[in-house]
């Protein structure tokens, strides 16, 4: 065999060799993307699980906050109406014994002498007019129970509509976290077929068989790019965040109208 023979052979030798190495680093190369690519995924995915977490812990630590201090204003209110109650009564005793006592003395004082009409016309004055202050002590209660408990059922039905709309929002949370889930094994699978055309892409040897594999990965990177930008989109945010509305029963709940997942 010639040296020029020879010199062919090491040079072609050489050029497997590059090409080799050549396919070696872009396999290395689509291996790194891959790997990089998936730690961003389930990071986002991590993010998104701890948010949720996070959200549906401040929600109950707030509602529970709310139920307690609500709970309070109203074992305070019930209390104050018993001690009013049991102070006006002991004061109307109070008032009607003394009354008893003085009228007694005077009715006592009154048989050593002729029994004058004048007495028991005052003495049935003096029962009318507790009993119509009586009336209306007893009005003025009623009242004030009445108004504790239209405030027990506005609260009652505050917590039922905060209850829906958590329920609302935890299904809306399920939902997106299962979507998210589907796009990533769509994005798998995606990828599987990316990594096995590129191996089929090293091997071939028939121009139009490559240019067919060549194509088929160009719609696989087009479908791959278009399941990332879901992905994102459909990631949770911090922006529009719900703002604090009053309502009727004292009870704060959050409304945000930008937030598909409000109402965690």
């Amino acid at each position: 065999m010639s040296n020029t023979e020879n010199s062919a052979l090491i040079a072609l030798s050489e050029l497997k060799n590059l090409e080799a190495n050549r396919v070696a680093d872009i396999a290395s190369q689509k291996q790194a993307k891959e790997d990089s690519e998936r730690r961003a995924r389930e990071d986002a995915e991590r993010r998104a699980r701890e948010e949720a977490e996070r959200i549906a812990k401040t929600e109950a630590e707030r509602l529970a906050r709310l139920a307690a201090e609500q709970e309070a204003r109203d074992r305070e209110e019930r209390l104050r109406l018993q001690e009013a109650d049991l102070r006006a009564r002991a004061e109307q005793e109070a008032r009607l014994k003394e009354e008893q006592m003085r009228l007694d003395a005077q009715v006592k004082l009154a048989e050593k002498k002729a029994k004058p009409v004048w007495l028991f016309a005052m003495l049935g004055v003096l029962v009318l007019g507790l009993g119509g202050g009586g009336y209306y002590f007893y009005k003025y209660t009623e009242e004030q129970a009445e108004d504790t408990r239209q405030k027990e059922a506005a609260a009652a039905v505050a917590k039922a509509a905060q209850d829906k709309a958590n329920a609302e929002q935890k299904a809306a949370m399920d939902a997106l976290m299962a979507e998210l889930k589907g796009l990533k094994e769509e994005q798998n699978r995606l990828e599987g077929e990316r990594k096995s055309l590129a191996e089929k892409l090293d091997t071939v040897t028939d121009e139009t068989e490559r240019q067919r594999l060549i194509n088929a990965q160009k719609d696989l990177e087009d479908k791959i790019a278009d399941n990332k930008k879901k992905q994102t989109t459909k990631k949770p945010s911090d922006s529009g965040e719900a703002k604090p509305e009053k309502s009727k029963g004292g009870i704060t709940v959050k409304k945000n109208v930008d937030d598909p997942l409000d109402g965690l």
